[in-house]
């Protein structure tokens, strides 16, 4: 049985936790959150024990990594408390601040030899996976055109109008279009964003990324509640992703037509396999590696840099 800590038990926590309740060969060993009766409410809903302090409950008899799900502003300084202690991470998204502190954490990593992954969920299940293997397959032909949104009513939930909690749309919501096009294009050769900022966060952005010979066209936003696709169109048909982030389905129609099903707890899925990549004994995920969450954590700080978001905690 391998064995999660779970630092922060709110929101995604109890998500995760519900899904991963009853899996075979991974459970909540021990918790820990800054406001301790939401820890012991945590660890009887899920069967875990909850510690005083995050240094305990990494060390909890058991536990072999550590799950990070504390608002992102404190991302770092936990990351860097568990590899310092030789604590595997898997931690939430978005990932860091900003690229340095991203680079700082997996420089520290690769000194100590000890596991950390982006828990980017998508790109731990299949579903995307299926969709670059079509791109790449040729089943569309060449690439002509790439539309994306992500667009949900979510800025009436308190920390999403927070500057010091990293609110507003880019880095919570907008790194799933971002890194979507990023695992199946790389990095563009330009990046255009535009965008409202209210108060300190940004609600609403437009991105065009630049490949050249097409462009990919991202509209996210908080506050305008338009759904989610992944949209792309090739010279010899059309992938389209519906809830491309967390996608159960993927659908190929052109000259030949495709439907990718997949049921699986999402959630889940990338526990468990970050759990065998930990047990296995690597220190890098083949599903999220550094390289992938540190170019993305570029693109984010240029969207920012354009847009004038600067958040009170960056270093």
């Amino acid at each position: 049985m391998f064995e999660w800590a779970f630092l922060g038990c709110g929101n995604i926590a109890g998500q995760v936790a519900r899904e991963i309740a009853g899996e075979r060969g991974i459970r909540i060993g021990a918790c820990w959150n800054r406001t301790p009766a939401r820890a012991e409410r945590f660890a009887e809903q899920f069967g875990a024990a909850a510690y005083p302090t995050a240094e305990e409950a990494i060390a909890a008899h058991g536990v072999r990594a550590a799950y990070l799900a504390m608002t992102a502003n404190k991302h770092f300084d936990y990351i860097r408390l568990c590899l310092e202690r030789g604590v595997p991470v898997l931690c939430e998204k978005p990932f860091t601040v900003n690229l340095r502190e991203a680079e700082e954490a997996f420089a520290l990593a690769r000194q100590r030899g000890v596991y950390l992954a982006e828990a980017m969920w998508t790109w731990f299940n299949a579903p995307a996976h299926k969709v670059r293997e079509w791109l790449r397959s040729g089943a569309i032909g060449a690439v002509r055109r790439v539309t994306a949104k992500y667009a949900e009513r979510y800025i009436d939930i308190p920390r999403f109008s927070s500057p010091e909690l990293l609110g507003g749309t880019l880095v919570d919501i907008g790194v799933y279009p971002l890194r979507y096009a990023y695992e199946l294009f790389g990095m563009p050769k330009a990046v255009f964003c535009e965008g409202e900022v209210r108060g300190g966060v940004d609600v609403t952005e437009r991105i065009r990324l630049d490949y050249g010979t097409f462009c990919a066209e991202l509209y996210v936003s908080v506050e305008d509640a338009q759904g989610e696709e992944f949209v792309i169109e090739g010279t010899e048909g059309v992938i389209r992703v519906p809830y491309f982030h967390c996608a159960s389905e993927a659908q190929l129609m052109g000259r030949r037509s495709e439907h990718f099903s997949d049921s699986s707890k999402k959630y889940a899925v990338q526990l468990a396999r970050a759990a065998e990549e930990i047990a296995a004994g690597r220190t890098r995920s083949a599903f999220c590696p550094p390289e992938a969450t540190l170019d993305t954590m570029r693109l984010l700080d240029e969207c920012r840099r354009q847009l004038g978001v600067v958040y009170p905690c960056e270093r």
